[in-house]
């Protein structure tokens, strides 16, 4: 009778050998900001883990970032932080799950009543009419669907 193993994970990037700027621009965040993300969601993501050989916290966090971060697909970012398609789709529904219970300490909506003030303060800063929020500085254009049809009376938008 042969044995079977389960795979031993090596994680393939180390963050804090990293150059700051790489990290930057591969996850979007800066080292502190990952590692005090890891640190939120610790708790969560070990319970996932169910052998030693598991997925650490922070390999999880990492390759949820650069998936959001580079919008490329789940093969491809699985391939580069060392699982397969499954495995990685199974990881990230879990970081997710585990990120929106603390997605109130990191994204803020405005208000209704505190929209004028947020679009002047924005044009201040930039001089860029209409705009209600930023993210990461990155332009974001929200276009309705042509089905939209605005009715300016009430300020809703109806779709045919």
């Amino acid at each position: 009778m042969r044995w079977r193993h389960p795979p031993v994970y090596r994680p393939l990037v180390d963050l804090l050998t990293m150059e700051e700027r790489h990290v930057i621009v591969t996850y979007r965040l800066d080292r502190a900001t990952i590692q005090e993300l890891c640190a939120q969601l610790e708790p969560d993501l070990m319970s996932a883990i169910r052998h030693p050989t598991g997925i650490p916290p922070l390999v999880q966090v990492l390759s949820m970032l650069h998936f959001l971060a580079s919008g490329s697909f789940q093969t491809t970012v699985g391939i580069a932080s060392g699982m397969s398609q499954p495995m990685f789709s199974n990881m990230l529904s879990r970081v997710l799950s585990a990120l929106l219970k603390h997605m109130r300490n990191y994204i803020m909506f405005p208000q209704v009543e505190d929209l004028p003030t947020v679009t002047d303060d924005f044009y201040a800063l930039g001089h860029i009419p209409n705009i209600i929020g930023a993210i990461d500085g990155t332009h974001v254009a929200l276009v309705p669907p042509a089905e939209v049809n605005r009715c300016t009376e009430t300020g809703r938008a109806t779709i045919r």
